[in-house]
């Protein structure tokens, strides 16, 4: 038995990427290139600890463009870009569209939809227009540059990711429509049931400016506390002399 005879390893393929030695450039875009995977996994983090029905929401729409990405891509089953060496054992051998800038599109999307017509962000209307522009805009930046990683990187062709974009664009303005405009209607019989009490599900939409209202309510929740937790030990040292 030899090192030849040992079984073969291979690199987990949905963070894999690679990008040439010594080039800067694509190691920045490498880094972009992982973006939608960090957006995953803080989401299913936010989704943990705030388990927020419109965030769930959000989440169960990337669960649905993953479907959408699969099916077109054993549809058009198209190759990726020809590589100088054989990499294919690495990803999926079908490129198109492309699933990263699918994703990060229809994060975006949803997300600057949901900025413009629901943020409840403190300041003058003028100030709150500016500052939706610029996030809208941020936004856009992003899922651009994650799409144009993949291209760099010879992981997609320009014409898989621009579909990849417009499938992404359009699933999220779906989506949007589809959660706030016809499921949300269901939310109030939904988070009365045993399952979603049990699940702590809740329903922040009907709260204006919902990071103030924590932030107060939380504040006044553990000043009671304190204040409790202080009397409690004047108590007890006066119990005790």
């Amino acid at each position: 038995m030899g090192v030849l005879s040992d079984p073969i390893y291979r690199p987990l393929s949905i963070t894999f990427i690679e990008y040439q030695e010594g080039d800067k450039i694509g190691f920045f875009l490498a880094w972009f290139s992982m973006l939608p995977f960090i957006y995953i996994v803080s989401l299913c983090t936010l989704i943990l600890f705030r388990r927020d029905i419109q965030t769930i929401m959000y989440f169960g729409g990337f669960c649905v463009s993953e479907v959408c990405n699969t099916v077109l891509k054993r549809t058009f089953k198209q190759a990726r870009p020809e590589r100088t060496r054989d990499r294919m054992g690495l990803y999926e051998v079908h490129g198109m569209p492309s699933d990263h800038a699918q994703t990060f599109f229809y994060f975006m999307t949803y997300l600057a939809i949901f900025v413009i017509l629901k943020s409840q962000m403190p300041g003058t209307p003028r100030i709150r227009s500016m500052r939706n522009r610029f996030l809208v805009v941020a936004q856009l930046i992003t899922a651009t540059i994650v799409a144009y990683s993949r291209v760099y990187l010879h992981y997609h062709t320009v014409l898989q990711v621009v579909v990849g974009a417009f499938v992404g664009t359009g699933l999220g303005c779906v989506w949007y429509y589809f959660v706030n405009y016809h499921f949300m209607k269901y939310v109030p019989f939904i988070i009365e049931q045993p399952l979603a009490k049990f699940f702590l599900i809740r329903d922040y939409t009907p709260i204006p400016r919902i990071i103030h209202f924590q932030y107060e309510s939380e504040y006044a929740e553990a000043k009671r506390w304190r204040e409790r937790r202080a009397n409690y030990s004047k108590d007890q040292t006066s119990a005790s002399q």
